[in-house]
């Protein structure tokens, strides 16, 4: 009898591994082989380990990608975390304005990013952008901002842009940790002559470790592959100052078709996300135990 039933439980489980084998397996399996090649034009030569020497030791290219691909994602993630946090906080007062804010925070949620970095693109644009209109009409300016052409601006801008896709996600996420906390603990806590700061330091925090585990591991996945904001909005330009690695992993692959190169990247990408995952989730399970 328990016999049949781990056998009913294969059976199951079957054609989801399967599904997980063919299309997530197989394809990582298939970069890191492609990883040990040089492609061009000229047709596929093995060099083994070559690749990685050349990015790790010789790629200054790499180094400026790397640099602003940490950037990129410990700011994004310190934004979403944050930001979501105390907006949560504010939200979590039932009231008419909390109701409206949370459908608006949908919105942008739900709005397609290829979209979102096009209508951000259009706002930074030096000529029609509605955000040089906004600074001319309060007189802060006198002539437009090249907004994309500056590295740090540019930089800022799809930062910016980001963000206001991201942050929905981490502010619902901590609304439902928030719902979830015993008004019995805050009840208690005023009794006791607890501060405002005492109670959210004392028991909303400790209380939201989990959710905020949770959104620190999916935040830095999103935000370290956020392909689309930087490929729509600064195209990784100017000089590649605002390239990142998923971007500079597509360029490579099919704009210069050196998938050895680009595999490469992935692999290197795919490692340190495997060692931050790890690391974070070991936490996670520490404070649990």
């Amino acid at each position: 009898m328990e016999k049949q039933k781990r056998r009913l439980a294969y059976l199951l489980i079957a054609p989801s591994a399967l599904w997980l084998l063919l299309f997530i397996g197989l394809p990582i399996v298939d970069t890191i082989r492609t990883s040990f090649y040089h492609t061009s034009y000229k047709g596929v030569r093995f060099v083994g380990l070559e690749n990685y020497f050349n990015i790790l030791f010789k790629d200054d290219l790499f180094r400026l990608v790397l640099n602003n691909s940490i950037i990129w994602t410990g700011a994004s993630v310190f934004l979403n975390v944050v930001f979501g946090l105390l907006i949560a906080l504010l939200l979590s007062r039932s009231s008419i304005f909390s109701e409206i804010a949370r459908g608006t925070l949908i919105l942008a949620w739900a709005t397609p990013l290829v979209v979102a970095g096009i209508i951000w693109k259009w706002m930074y644009n030096a000529e029609y952008g509605q955000l040089n209109s906004l600074l001319f009409s309060l007189h802060l300016i006198d002539e437009p901002v090249q907004w994309l052409t500056n590295a740090r601006s540019a930089f800022v801008g799809a930062l910016i842009a980001r963000f206001w896709t991201a942050f929905p996600f981490t502010t619902f996420a901590f609304l439902s940790g928030l719902q979830s906390i015993p008004t019995d603990l805050y009840e208690a806590a005023i009794v006791d002559g607890a501060s405002g700061w005492q109670r959210f330091w004392k028991v909303t925090l400790p209380l939201l470790r989990p959710v905020t585990l949770a959104v620190l591991l999916i935040s830095v996945i999103w935000s370290f592959n956020s392909f689309a904001f930087i490929y729509v909005i600064t195209g990784g330009g100017p000089a590649n100052k605002t390239q990142i690695m998923v971007t500079e992993i597509f360029r490579r692959g099919f704009a210069y078709f050196n998938f050895g190169s680009a595999s490469t990247l992935a692999v290197i990408s795919f490692f340190f996300l495997l060692i931050v995952s790890i690391v974070q989730w070991r936490l996670f399970y520490r404070e649990e135990a």
